[in-house]
């Protein structure tokens, strides 16, 4: 008996304590449970609330956008009055512009009387009825004498054949009176991109809101339809009658039967809400999970510590391994846009490289027929239509070496280009093409070195870049400044470029500027801030192209209202070459009939070449291709010089020489063609075997038989 009672004895304060520790435990447990949820619900709260304001901010956006349309149509009421047509017309064309700005999504801009039939409309015509106006609410306001904006409900307009929603304003004369209703329709959907746009978080939902609870925009972009409204009873309703703004906690089951916390903005401006919601059950499921795994800890007492220790590591491993996912897919995501524009800039660059080759084959053509009918005719006016036809054939040539250079396929011609020379010439076309509302001034240092590049493709970027800055300062004009200066680039600059001495170009003006979007993507290739038929989007994607391709680089600083400076980073020219060669110092080779074998894979470029060719006396065999031109070279039992194109199907220019030499060793050949880049390495080794000379596209029959001439000149004595 006593041994039972002393074992109760002992057992008993155990049990006691066991039971207050586990008693302890659980309060403990549910304490911290209850906490944890009242802490995720307020920051589910603040989240709401931060959001309702975002939302709000983006709307006001909206709003002023609309108003300053509502401003238009109000000045074109005065201009109306006044009898000022062409005012009207003005800030009907301003209307219209802004109706096109992809941000604003309208769909139509209408003024009615307020009998309810529209008097002026951007996109439909006048005495549409009805159509356009939806509802009589738009009069409601008006006819009260209020200067308030109405927002209706979603409709489907019969007039833009899609979901709409209009905001309108009464239109007031000089006098004060109403006279009518300003009314501009949007579509609803562009509206929930917007909200969607911005980041409310997981689980976050943005609705705009009329203050009745008619839903206008949904950030799910769900489809619009009347019947999506609030009911009367709807907390969110009582609580904007009370406040402007705030958060709730609705208890209630709201949509769905699922309980929700709310962030919502009233809106000074007009009459709407913008609310931002959270799933009550979807921001407390972590919680829930907790709880679980606490209960289980306070269940299995003698395990508490151990189980709690497990279960923080647990957690924390969790989110560090969630959070190492993300980073790793936000990597994978950058790295995989990366391959794609790089692909897409290889498939542009490819396409151009194949076009211009293509071009050049039949500016070839043309130019070489042009100067066949100019040298043959005897018709003055003949002659001028073919000069006309060369040049424009020239011009041609000009725009291919500019796809090439996109393209970064075109082999520069670069030579010492004296800087001051450059920019007077530059600056004194400038000065009668620009206009006189622009005035072009140049700074130059003294003894500034040559620089080192192509001289025409150098000068055809900087008129571009004039072009995009007399575009950049509109009708007012301004101050084109171009300016150079000798500089040496460190190891490791902002630029990427390599260390060593450079000549820095810049073509500065004082327009409009660019902000950071259409900064970021100005050397995107087919990029355009230019209306419709006014810019291809290559020019300085160009400009990047040929600066890279020379060893410099590109940059450009603009800010709204700032300007636009552009600089171009060359290299300078080597001190040993920094004077170049006079006009007329080379000495041209006295030219001698000669065999020329011609090769060409397209039989009209062939044609005109070999007569052309012939005119001079010459004799050409001519053959279509590299299988042609080799059993042709077989039987022919003299000739002096191949002629040939360097892409050809089968067997290229290059291959064709390389063969034509084993058969004749040491045999002098011109290869004529678009571009060059693809084609270095083999150019280098077939001028190891031979007097070798690279013409490209189109080229004028003169040139070609200068460069022959030079090719078949004895070697000069050496006394």
């Amino acid at each position: 008996m006593n041994a039972a009672f002393r074992r109760m004895a002992l057992l008993l304060p155990a049990a006691m304590a066991a039971l207050g520790v586990a008693v302890a435990v659980w309060w403990a447990t549910l304490a911290w449970v209850q906490r944890e949820e009242r802490s995720a619900i307020s920051i589910a709260l603040a989240r709401a609330n931060l959001g309702a304001e975002t939302l709000e901010q983006s709307i006001t956006r909206v709003i002023d956008q609309v108003e300053g349309v509502f401003e238009l149509l109000a000045a074109r009421q005065r201009q109306i009055e006044s009898g000022d047509q062409a005012g009207r017309l003005a800030l009907e064309q301003q209307v219209l512009v802004q109706m096109q700005r992809p941000e604003l999504a309208l769909n139509q801009v209408a003024i009615a009387a307020l009998d309810g039939v529209v008097r002026w409309t951007a996109t439909a015509p006048v005495g549409t009825g009805n159509a356009f106006v939806g509802d009589a609410e738009h009069f409601r306001i008006p006819r009260a004498g209020l200067n308030e904006i109405y927002v209706s409900e979603t409709f489907f307009s019969r007039v833009t054949n899609r979901w709409a929603l209009i905001f309108s304003r009464p239109l007031r004369d000089s006098a004060g009176d109403i006279v009518g209703v300003a009314m501009v329709s949007m579509n609803p959907l562009i509206i929930a991109r917007r909200l969607a746009a911005t980041n409310l978080g997981h689980g976050g939902v943005g609705l705009l809101l009329r203050r009745d609870g008619a839903i206008l925009a949904d950030s799910r972009e769900r489809e619009p339809g009347r019947a999506q409204r609030l009911g009367a009873a709807h907390p969110v309703l009582g609580a904007i009658r009370l406040a402007r703004g705030g958060q709730l906690e609705v208890s209630e089951p709201s949509e769905g039967g699922r309980q929700q916390l709310i962030g919502y903005r009233v809106m000074r401006r007009a009459p709407l809400v913008v609310v931002v919601a959270f799933d009550t059950e979807t921001e407390l499921a972590a919680v829930d999970g907790l709880r679980r795994a606490a209960y289980v800890a306070a269940a299995v007492i003698m395990l508490l510590s151990a189980a709690a220790l497990l279960l923080g590591v647990l957690f924390a491993e969790r989110w560090r391994t969630l959070e190492a996912l993300d980073a790793a897919r936000a990597e994978n995501e950058a790295a995989l846009e990366s391959l794609a524009q790089g692909q897409r800039m290889e498939a542009l660059g490819r396409l151009a490289g194949g076009v211009a080759h293509d071009i050049n084959n039949v500016l070839q053509a043309v130019l070489g027929g042009a100067r066949l009918i100019s040298k043959r005719s005897q018709d003055p006016a003949l002659h001028r239509i073919a000069q006309l036809i060369s040049e424009a054939a020239e011009r041609g040539g000009a725009v291919t070496r500019r796809l090439l250079a996109f393209a970064r396929r075109d082999n520069l011609e670069a030579e010492p280009v004296q800087v001051p020379a450059l920019l007077e010439g530059v600056r004194e076309v400038l000065a009668h093409s620009l206009g006189a509302s622009i005035t072009v001034t140049l700074s130059l240092p003294p003894n500034l070195p040559a620089l080192l590049a192509d001289r025409p493709q150098l000068e055809t970027v900087l008129l571009n870049l004039a072009i995009n800055a007399r575009d950049a300062m509109g009708s007012f004009g301004g101050e084109l400044r171009l300016f150079a200066a000798a500089v040496i680039v460190p190891e490791g600059n902002a630029q990427g470029m390599r260390q060593g001495h450079y000549v820095r170009l810049e073509v500065a003006d004082n327009g409009a500027g660019m902000d950071a979007e259409t900064l970021r993507r100005a050397t995107e290739p087919f990029f355009t801030t230019k209306q419709k038929g006014q810019g291809t989007g290559l020019g300085l994607a160009m400009a990047q192209g040929f600066c890279e391709q020379s060893g410099g680089a590109l940059e450009i600083h603009s800010a709204p209202g700032d300007g636009t400076r552009v600089t171009l980073w060359l290299p300078q020219a080597p001190a040993a070459t920094s004077v170049t060669r006079p006009l007329g110092a080379r000495p041209v080779a006295q030219e001698r009939r000669c065999h020329i074998l011609l090769v060409d894979d397209e039989p009209e470029v062939l044609a005109v070449l070999a007569a052309g060719m012939r005119d001079r006396g010459h004799v050409v065999t001519a053959a279509v291709g590299a299988a042609e031109a080799m059993e042709m070279l077989s039987r022919q039992p003299r000739v002096d010089i191949l002629v040939t194109d360097l892409s050809m199907p089968g067997m290229d220019g290059v291959k064709l020489i390389e063969e034509a030499r084993r058969l004749r060793p040491g045999l002098p050949a011109v290869l004529v063609t678009g571009f060059v880049a693809e084609a270095e390495h083999e150019l280098h080794h077939a001028a190891d075997g031979g007097p070798i000379q690279v013409l490209r596209k189109p080229v004028a029959p003169e040139v070609l038989l200068e460069r022959i001439a030079e090719l078949l000149a004895p070697a000069p004595q050496i006394a």
